[in-house]
């Protein structure tokens, strides 16, 4: 086994047709993670003259010399290969010990199991037993099977197959949630594709979301991506014209149900035991002729204050080989009642069904399926878990400890934090 210095052009030749090819290991993102402060490099594993595998290093300075390397989602190379994995893992201690680093960190997209929206397991991997021994005894440690967000990256994501037809997605999404899609478009809610470049409208929603990222590492990311046209900025706006149109239509028609409801009422010839029914329907049509008022005050205070549309949510997609990965998307708490989330998912869906990709991956979600136990992650789960989205649970993340000393003392410095 050898280990070659690869440059970013070998690097991402080999890395996009691999089996657990990710954006996250290409130079685009590599140049990215720059912004964050992260040095970088990419190497190749030659066996027999053959390149066998690559990944991408991420690397900095944890302790006066020492240093720790993340490969981010992991090598790329065939993991049920005990030999490989053997090879490569003595030849990666080899390597970097002589250039003190402490550990190496990896989390590679190896699939455990897929569940269907509810958390029921419909695919557990035969091979994830042997993968995970085989990890172990080369001394990988597993940080575990973890529910949350322990990890550097989501442990479970929730994934919507596009290669149904789009009748079929829709036909498999819940009533409940294409009454919330209708009726955020009836408030006006409409999506748009920015072709600017705005990253500076982007950060003002997703800045206070991810506090610990600056709005130049977003730069970047648009920056080094939007080279090869893989990253879409979208807005969310709301359409103030046409959701005060759409709230006085309401109103006139209930009101016109409601004053029939009345006269029903009046009318001596209906049957007394018939009128209850009416006096019952007259009741509801008072309920929602009221909702309606109130929406209808709402959209006109909205439509004077902001003439024609508003922003109110922004978000950003990664288009990766035949998928799409929504990296983050963030939206104003006071308008969170139109239920933004929802139709920017089904905008997404179907804007990317129509170009012909696979699938889109909806990002990070808590492995707790119990909805009255999900507590703050419940806003989380359910917007990406209601399009009959499939779980996929990924093996999880290990270290592999090159000098346990500083290891130790790294640990327990994060442990304070």
């Amino acid at each position: 086994m050898k280990i070659v210095a690869l440059t970013k052009e070998e690097f991402d030749n080999f890395a996009y047709h691999h089996k657990y090819s990710t954006y996250y290991q290409t130079s685009a993102y590599a140049e990215t993670s720059r912004y964050e402060g992260l040095n970088t490099f990419y190497i190749g594993f030659v066996q027999d003259n053959e390149l066998v595998g690559v990944t991408l290093f991420l690397h900095k300075t944890i302790y006066l010399y020492y240093k720790y390397a993340y490969a981010p989602r992991g090598f790329l190379i065939d993991y049920t290969d005990s030999k490989l994995v053997k090879n490569v893992t003595m030849g990666l201690i080899n390597l970097l010990k002589k250039q003190h680093y402490a550990f190496i960190k990896i989390d590679p997209p190896i699939i455990c199991s897929e569940r269907d929206n509810k958390g029921n397991i419909i695919y557990f991997s035969n091979t994830i037993n042997q993968i995970l021994d085989t990890l172990k005894s080369n001394s990988y440690i597993h940080m575990g099977f973890n529910k949350y967000f322990e990890n550097y990256k989501p442990r479970l994501n929730a994934f919507v197959n596009l290669t149904y037809d789009l009748e079929k997605i829709y036909s498999n999404i819940t009533n409940e949630v294409k009454e919330k899609i209708e009726n955020s478009i009836k408030s006006g809610l409409e999506i748009s594709l920015d072709t600017t470049g705005n990253v500076d409208e982007l950060y003002k929603f997703i800045g206070t979301k991810n506090k610990k990222r600056r709005k130049r590492y977003y730069q970047g990311m648009y920056n080094n991506f939007s080279r090869n046209n893989a990253i879409d900025i979208f807005f969310v706006n709301i359409n103030t014209d046409k959701y005060l149109s759409n709230m006085k239509r309401n109103y006139d028609l209930e009101a016109i149900k409601n004053d029939e409801l009345a006269s029903m009422v009046q009318d001596m010839s209906i049957a007394s035991s018939q009128k209850q029914l009416i006096l019952n329907d007259k009741m509801k049509s008072d309920e929602r002729l009221n909702f309606y008022k109130n929406e209808l005050i709402y959209a006109t205070n909205l439509s004077r204050n902001h003439p024609d549309y508003f922003t109110i949510g922004a978000g950003f997609t990664i288009k990766h080989n035949n998928g799409v990965e929504l990296i983050i998307d963030s939206y104003l708490d006071e308008y969170l009642k139109f239920n933004p989330r929802y139709v920017f998912i089904w905008e997404l869906i179907k804007k990317y069904k129509n170009e012909g990709f696979m699938y889109i991956n909806l990002n990070g979600v808590v492995g707790n399926f119990s909805k009255d136990k999900l507590g703050k992650y419940k806003n989380l789960n359910d917007p990406k878990l209601s399009f009959n989205s499939t779980i996929i649970e990924y093996i999880g993340e290990f270290d592999l400890v090159i000098n346990d000393r500083i290891y130790k003392k790294y640990k327990e410095e994060i442990e304070k934090k």
